[in-house]
């Protein structure tokens, strides 16, 4: 037990702006849980998570000299949280679109019958990847990438909320992503959305 077990915020706080490892370490370890779960509850990816956690208490140290919460330290970490969250939110929607464009851009260079034959092997592969979801997670991520469904589509068929479907769609992405690591993903997912026409 370290000897800032007993600090009040404050006390931790003033320690902090000293530069003092212990006190960060402490205060590091009484809220990295709850706001790695926080973060999960909203990204549903724990890496996707912790790396936002990661970020908040690299730039709580950087920033250490400067602090000045208005009310809580716990409430300052969970305001950034919001925020790192309300980015990675972004990042991912810039992504995506992103993506949309490159697929866009390649639909057009389908026609040889090699690159077919290359998307009906891909196909296959993350179909058989798709085969370790859970079951709600692969129905909804199949009507989505393989049936073409829109979100709303896909929540008139199955009565899930438009929100879990995103959650479900980004479950999937990422354990694919995980699957598919030697690929280059954008190429993947390239290739998902076009052997579907």
């Amino acid at each position: 037990m370290s000897a800032y077990h007993r600090c009040n915020e404050e006390q931790l706080l003033a320690s902090l702006r000293l530069g003092d490892h212990a006190a960060f370490t402490e205060i590091y370890n009484r809220y990295w849980e709850v706001l790695a779960d926080a973060a999960y509850q909203r990204l549903r990816s724990r890496e996707d998570a912790e790396e936002v956690v990661q970020e908040i208490f690299v730039n709580l140290y950087l920033r250490r000299k400067d602090l000045n919460p208005k009310s809580t330290l716990e409430a300052y970490l969970k305001q950034a949280l919001k925020y790192k969250v309300i980015d990675a939110y972004r990042l991912q929607q810039q992504y995506y679109q992103r993506l949309q464009g490159l697929i866009e851009e390649h639909k057009l260079a389908l026609a040889a019958p090699d690159q077919q034959v290359e998307l009906k092997e891909l196909k296959q592969r993350v179909l058989h990847a798709a085969d370790k979801l859970p079951d709600k997670c692969r129905e909804v991520f199949i009507m989505s990438r393989f049936h073409q469904l829109s979100h709303q589509e896909i929540s008139d068929r199955t009565g899930i909320s438009i929100s879990t479907i995103k959650k479900h769609i980004h479950k999937a992405l990422q354990i694919l992503r995980h699957d598919f690591k030697d690929n280059q993903l954008d190429f993947l997912l390239i290739g998902m959305f076009i052997f579907l026409k």
